[in-house]
Formats: structure tokens, C-alpha cells, sequence
């Protein structure tokens, strides 16, 4: 959560200012509601003791017939014993990242075996409006490997494929998830995606859809596991998730309020301010965005047609991996491949500037997974003239 200190800045204050960069926040206010119902899972009718028994969850259901799981806590305390006990259990060793439970599935395992999770919302979406889920995620220890995406889906009805392993009829949203994230056995890690609400969405999906990349984690599951699964498949990428929030933005990118008051919203907390667009994903080592990116980057656009007058400059910047002459020219690449995005969608290419910093101007330390994902990162400046 951040804290934000308003200053309502008219446009003709702006311009006797040189230039004015603005803060792009995914920020939610501290009244939003979670519309995720049992966020971690621990609402439950009874104590779950062996796999696809997510159906002891009050509100979570497999809307396949694979078999999802949920794992707690609870059976060590009633001396049950239990393939899906918390920490330890059939397919590896986690805490819950908050609470006694979390969920598990198979995102990609033998043939084309995938499993879901589906949930009803505590109120309907609203048209229109911008929501942000986020959900933490963990490799379980004994995978075979690991993807690089989950895909989620907002539906008006619960949904039922008793006869199918595989959905492919819906239209899910993608969360990215990198390389070093996928592959953690040890941590947990956030991933998120923001949706445009079409209105009346009751159902929330997780699960597996389209799979661009398996990665092999070249880990084999110790004699003493005894599930089927992990002894004979060899692509078995099994992720605990625990903790999913949805909850609606009502400030999104704060550029409502510019579009509708030339009004901007400043965050004083810092001597900069600097816009950071959170969703903007590449393909790993490349400039060529992935189509998750295209949401923050269409609002951007909303932005500059509904502001005529106003122009950018977009800056690209990575992390330390790598020499620091390639980052620089790999963040320049992939600053131009936004300008590029933004004159595709008829944004005059005249009012928009590029640079790339590779790797010099860190936010976070590069010594974590966190860190280097918050270093590599798009920003631009807002420029009124």
C-alpha cells in the first residue's frame, strides 16, 4: 500500500512548470474490498487428507474433472495422516504464505493433463471498471518443470467440464510468470494481472490454458513419493497458490483524473515522481512485447488522444543480469518497441522521445528475485506543453 499525498495541479499550473512526470501506480485504497471470498483457503467443511479434495473448500471448486488439491495444516493437529499436509506433503515442503492452507495444481503434467480452480465472487464486476488480481505462487518441490504463465478467467456463470482435463473454450488473461519466479521451490512470489471488467462477471477461473514455454528443473522426486504422477511423467510442473485478491482500482494509472478534471495526483513521498508501468513484459531477452502488455499500454493511448497537446518519453530499464552494454542496448530496444506500440495505435511519433539505461539506474536491490523484477522495468514522462 502506498501512501499518497493529493496535489491538484490545474493544466496551466503544469505548464509553467518545464516538465511534470507523473506517478503511475497500481493503487488500491485501503476501503477496497477483496471480492475473492476465501483469499487463502481457509474456509473449509473438512479437513482435507489426500488429493483432489479441494472440494472441502466452501467456496473453491475444480470446474474440470482433474484433480485439484488443497493442502492444510489442519490434519497434523488431529493426528490424521494426510498426503496434503502443510508444510510437508506429497509433493514437497511449503508453508503457507499466510493462514494454515493453499491450494495446488498441475499447470502442465503428462500428455496434456492440465487442472483448475474456480470460485465464485462476493459481488458481481462492474462495467468497465479496472480490477487487479493478484495471487502467490510456489514450485512444488518435486516438479519436473516449470511454465511460464497461468491463465485466469472472469465468467458471468460458474462453469462445468466433468469430461475434460483441458479447457480451451474460454478466453483467459495471462499472468506472466519469469523465469527465476516459475522455477522457485523455496519462495513465494506474486504475480498479477489488471482487467476491464465487461460487467457482471460472478466467477473467478485459475488454471492452466495455452503454454508458450516448459522449462525442465532436471529435479526427481525422492523414492520415498510415492504418487504415480511424479514417478513416471517427465513435464510435471505443480504449483501451490495461496493468497488470491481481486480488487478493484479506483485510481488506476491515476489518469481518470486527468482525463476527466485536468487534475493530477502527485505522489510527495519522494523528491521524483516517476510513472512505472507494472505489466509491460517482454519476451525473455528480447524487445518484442508479450500481449499481456497491451492493457496498460491501451490506457496509455486513451490518455494521449483524450490529451491532445501532451508528450512522452518512454524509458526502458533492466536489470543487472548480463554486461551492462548489452542491458543498455536491450532496454533501448525495448523502450522503442513501446513507442512503437503507441504509433501502431496512431499516437504521433513526434510526441514521443525514447531512451534506455540498462541496468544504471536500479530501484531495488539486484540480489533478490524481487529486486531485479522491479529494475526491469518501462517508465515514461508526461511533458505539457
Amino acid at each position: 500500500m502506498f501512501k499518497i499525498f493529493d496535489f491538484l495541479l490545474t493544466k496551466d499550473i503544469i505548464k509553467s512548470y518545464v516538465a511534470l512526470v507523473l506517478v503511475v501506480i497500481c493503487y488500491e485504497e485501503a476501503i477496497s474490498q477483496n471480492l475473492v471470498p476465501d483469499s487463502s483457503f481457509e474456509n473449509n467443511v473438512f479437513i482435507p487428507t489426500n488429493f483432489s479434495e479441494i472440494s472441502a473448500s466452501k467456496f473453491w471448486n475444480k470446474p474440470s474433472w482433474g484433480t485439484s488439491d488443497l493442502f492444510c495444516k489442519c490434519a497434523t493437529k488431529k493426528k490424521i495422516f494426510s498426503l496434503v499436509n502443510v508444510p510437508e506433503n506429497l509433493m514437497g515442503y511449503q508453508y503457507s504464505h499466510s493462514g494454515i492452507c493453499y491450494a495446488g495444481l498441475f499447470a502442465f503434467s503428462h500428455g496434456q493433463y492440465r487442472e483448475y480452480i474456480q470460485t465464485p465472487l462476493s459481488a458481481p464486476l462492474k462495467k468497465d471498471q479496472y480490477y487487479r488480481l493478484t495471487m502467490h505462487i510456489s514450485l512444488a518441490d518435486y516438479s519436473r518443470a516449470s511454465v511460464d504463465q497461468l491463465g485466469v478467467c472472469f465468467l458471468s456463470n460458474k462453469v462445468n467440464y466433468a469430461n475434460s482435463n483441458v479447457i480451451t473454450n474460454l478466453n483467459p488473461i495471462y499472468a506472466k510468470i519469469e523465469n527465476e519466479i516459475g522455477r522457485d521451490t523455496a519462495q513465494w512470489h506474486q504475480i498479477s494481472i489488471i482487467y476491464k471488467s465487461a460487467g457482471g462477471e460472478s466467477y473467478l477461473l485459475i488454471g492452466s490454458f495455452e503454454i508458450k514455454k516448459i522449462q525442465k528443473t532436471k529435479v526427481k522426486a525422492p523414492k520415498t513419493v510415492k504418487s504415480r504422477i511424479n514417478q513416471v511423467s517427465e513435464r510435471d510442473a505443480y504449483y501451490y497458490i495461496d493468497d488470491v485478491s481481486l480488487i478493484e482500482i479506483s485510481n488506476y494509472f491515476q489518469i481518470d483524473s486527468v482525463i476527466n478534471n485536468n487534475q493530477i495526483m502527485l505522489d510527495t513521498s519522494s523528491k521524483s515522481t516517476t510513472l512505472i508501468l507494472k505489466n509491460i513484459l517482454f519476451k525473455s531477452n528480447e524487445a518484442i512485447l508479450l500481449p499481456i502488455s497491451y492493457l496498460e499500454l491501451d490506457i496509455v493511448v486513451e490518455f494521449l488522444n483524450k490529451n491532445p497537446q501532451a508528450k512522452i518519453k518512454v524509458v526502458g530499464h533492466t536489470d543487472n543480469s548480463g554486461s551492462e552494454k548489452q542491458n543498455k542496448i536491450l532496454s533501448e530496444k525495448r523502450a522503442k518497441a513501446v513507442v512503437s506500440y503507441f504509433v501502431i495505435k496512431n499516437i504521433d511519433k513526434n510526441r514521443i522521445t525514447y531512451k534506455g539505461f540498462g541496468s544504471s539506474k536500479s530501484i531495488a536491490t539486484n540480489e533478490t528475485i524481487e529486486g531485479r523484477q522491479k529494475n526491469r522495468r518501462v517508465e515514461f514522462t508526461v511533458i505539457e506543453k
